[in-house]
């Protein structure tokens, strides 16, 4: 029974008898009352996890239940009980929450990394069945159809012929080096070959123009018909003086060979002749 603390009365006063014994009803009613609570709440018996850790009744609760309340006392991660078992390396659930936990890829991850013990997982599901096997070895010999020495055979020989291909690239590039001067040279005669045309062209173009002007006496505008007209006539004729220069060097080249080709036909019969003498 809890002790009641009375209540220390002070030195009433002087009162007349009259007055006193209310006052004196009043104080034993109320002692009255704190006695029946007291006792009802010692009869009561609250339970053990509504009560502060000192005021539990180890002897009344079971071992189980002290271990658990004692475990969420101690939780201050406010972290769920799967992610806590995470970070306590213990698997994170203890029954199937989803069809994945049911599937061979999650009971394989969760017998490596936490064990047979810990994963609670038939080890025997590592393994793959039949139909498995027969699909990975049929994978396996569509999209690895040489074996390991035909392989090396195919590397070996796609490595000589590149090899081959290079040196012949700088066969090629050592071949055209060599021949960089010349076409060095060849080039600089085109150029010049072109140069030269063209400054015989502007000549022969300045002495026709100086020839229309001549043939008019006075100084023309190139601009003008007459002048055009003139400048046109004298280039059919420079044209035509030019064709026939190359028709003759043309018929001077051939009558040289001509020529030749006579005089070593008869040099070729000459030489039958004497051998008969």
């Amino acid at each position: 029974m809890f002790p009641v603390k009375l209540l220390i009365l002070r030195a009433i006063p002087s009162v007349p008898v009259g007055q006193y014994f209310p006052l004196a009803r009043s104080l034993t009613c109320g002692v009255t009352r704190l006695s029946k609570k007291a006792e009802q709440l010692e009869n009561e018996e609250p339970a053990a996890d509504e009560l502060p850790v000192t005021f539990v009744d180890d002897d009344a609760e079971s071992t189980e239940a002290r271990e658990a309340r004692k475990a969420a006392l101690r939780n201050k991660s406010r972290l769920l009980p799967q992610h806590r078992n995470m970070l306590h390396g213990v698997l994170p659930y203890e029954q199937s929450q989803s069809w994945i936990h049911e599937t061979v890829k999650y009971k394989r991850m969760m017998l490596g990394r936490y064990g047979i013990d810990g994963s609670r997982v038939d080890p025997r599901v590592c393994f793959p069945t039949k139909k498995e096997a027969y699909e990975k070895a049929e994978y396996e010999r569509v999209a690895f159809p040489f074996t390991l020495k035909q392989m090396m055979d195919a590397n070996e020989t796609a490595r000589k012929t590149r090899k081959a291909e290079i040196e012949a690239r700088e066969a090629d590039v050592a071949r055209k080096l060599e021949k960089l001067d010349q076409w060095t040279s060849d080039l600089n005669a085109r150029i010049a070959k072109k140069e030269a045309e063209a400054r015989a062209a502007k000549e022969r173009k300045d002495r026709l123009v100086e020839e229309v002007r001549r043939h008019f006496g006075f100084k023309v505008d190139p601009r003008d018909e007459r002048f055009q007209e003139m400048l046109a006539l004298k280039e059919r004729e420079d044209r035509k003086k030019v064709k026939e220069a190359k028709r003759k060097e043309k018929e001077e080249k051939m009558m040289e060979k001509l020529q030749k080709k006579t005089a070593q036909l008869e040099s070729d019969a000459q030489v039958p002749s004497e051998q008969t003498k």
